[in-house]
């Protein structure tokens, strides 16, 4: 595997689950780290979050979060020290994060009157797949499936979160030529 261009970083996969898709109206119900630290060690950062506004039922059958689960969850508010502590200047990899994931988040850490974290480097699985031309759809449980990756129970952000990093690891293993280099110098090939 082509871990150079990863090595001496912490590396997080990072998913979010919410009440629904506008980032301007909905909220984060759930959110995973999940990855290892620049020493190797493993992280496992993740919490329902309270959003204090009713949780969409069709969003609910997506994710299976309820408004029942997150009662006794802290707010977005209550967590948000921790998230930025973690991505503070690792390399986050997320599927549709840059579309989706990281405007939930902006969204949130304005409305906590917080700066967004600032990680080192974003990897988005979904346009990394498209730039590649992987065949096939590119939903996050088609890629996992045509790498060989199980998922027992999508749409939970630590099962979504590490489906993402094993996908990153793998379609690295597939493309090694297209990961040569330093991680800045592999973003600015992607152009967001």
């Amino acid at each position: 595997m082509s871990e150079g261009m990863l090595s001496g970083y912490r590396v997080l996969g990072f998913d979010l689950e919410t009440t629904g898709f506008d980032h301007r109206s909905d909220r984060i119900v759930q959110f995973a780290l999940i990855g290892s630290d620049v020493d190797g060690s493993h992280i496992n950062l993740q919490s329902l979050v309270n959003p204090r506004v009713p949780i969409d039922p069709n969003t609910t059958r997506v994710h299976g979060i309820t408004d029942d689960d997150v009662r006794g969850a802290g707010e977005f508010s209550q967590h948000v020290a921790d998230i930025a502590m973690m991505m503070e200047d690792s390399v986050i990899v997320g599927h549709n994060v840059v579309q989706f994931d990281w405007r939930f988040l902006e969204m949130e850490c304005m409305r906590a009157g917080v700066e967004t974290p600032r990680p080192r480097a974003i990897i988005d699985t979904l346009v990394l797949a498209r730039r590649l031309g992987i065949p096939g759809r590119h939903t996050l449980g088609h890629l996992c499936e045509r790498f060989g990756i199980g998922m027992d129970r999508s749409h939970q952000a630590d099962v979504d979160a590490g489906a993402t990093l094993l996908l990153l690891w793998r379609i690295m293993q597939a493309y090694p030529r297209k990961f040569k280099g330093p991680v800045d110098d592999f973003l600015d090939s992607l152009s967001y």
